[in-house]
């Protein structure tokens, strides 16, 4: 196996929005807010922004090191069997379809990813877990978060990943009105707030997933999960043919 002599590539997920003014207003333009290119770029890694297209194969895909699932508008509910209802957000049907599926690809070829905020909850859907919609409604206890960016305190199991990252007891930067309900298989909430919420979940098995409902990206103390990223990427070896080690 040859070894790697670049700066990891990975993959961070993009929106779209129209614009509103300009000579383009009215087109529909990627949008990716530039915290998350400069948070990857501190932690030594090359940021490759990916929008909604048609699904990238399982041997494309493993060209790139690693995910980072970004944050972003609500899921559709139709994806864990809820109905709409009045405070969700307008759907982005395409952008969760190839998420999902970018998600998926990313298991069975073995890249690690970090999931953020939406991030997380495409992942607990993704593995058969479902949401609360609305926040603090749907669990009283829980603070308002999802009108601005909210500082909130994590308790973090301490024989987690996410602990190396960040400690047990981080203060973070929360940003949502939805969050895990029920946790999907095959992961492992390992932190909550005080109202219960997992805040943080981990992959129990195969290659590393990192997942918080919160957004590091906003926070130099956030960067500790994306050198985690990248740690995480320089424990899969490379081939030299550059794709996955295992990869048929």
């Amino acid at each position: 196996m040859a070894e790697r002599t670049r700066r990891p590539l990975i993959g961070v997920t993009a929106g779209t929005s129209r614009l509103m003014s300009g000579a383009w207003e009215g087109h529909e333009a990627v949008v990716l807010t530039e915290h998350y290119v400069e948070a990857i770029r501190r932690a030594g890694a090359r940021p490759v922004i990916l929008a909604p297209q048609d699904a990238w194969t399982d041997e494309e895909l493993a060209e790139l090191d690693g995910i980072v699932l970004s944050g972003g508008a609500d899921l559709d509910p139709a994806l864990y069997g809820a109905e709409v209802r009045d405070t969700d957000m307008t759907p982005a049907p395409e952008r969760d379809a190839f998420e999902t599926a970018l998600y998926q690809a990313a298991r069975r070829v073995g890249l690690p990813v970090l999931g953020i905020c939406r991030g997380l909850q495409i992942i607990t859907v993704a593995e058969g877990g479902d949401l609360h919609q609305h926040l603090p409604a749907d669990l009283p206890q829980h603070p308002v978060t999802g009108e601005r960016p909210t500082r909130v305190e994590v308790e973090v199991d301490a024989a987690s990943d996410t602990a190396l990252a960040v400690g047990t007891r981080p203060e973070v930067t929360a940003f949502h009105h939805q969050g895990v309900r029920t946790v999907g298989e095959g992961l492992r909430a390992v932190a909550h707030h005080a109202s219960g919420l997992p805040l943080a979940l981990e992959a129990t098995a195969g290659s590393s997933v990192l997942a918080v409902q919160w957004h590091p990206e906003l926070d130099r103390e956030g960067d500790g999960l994306f050198e985690a990223l990248v740690t995480a990427i320089g424990s899969v070896p490379a081939c030299a043919d550059g794709a996955r080690a295992g990869l048929g």
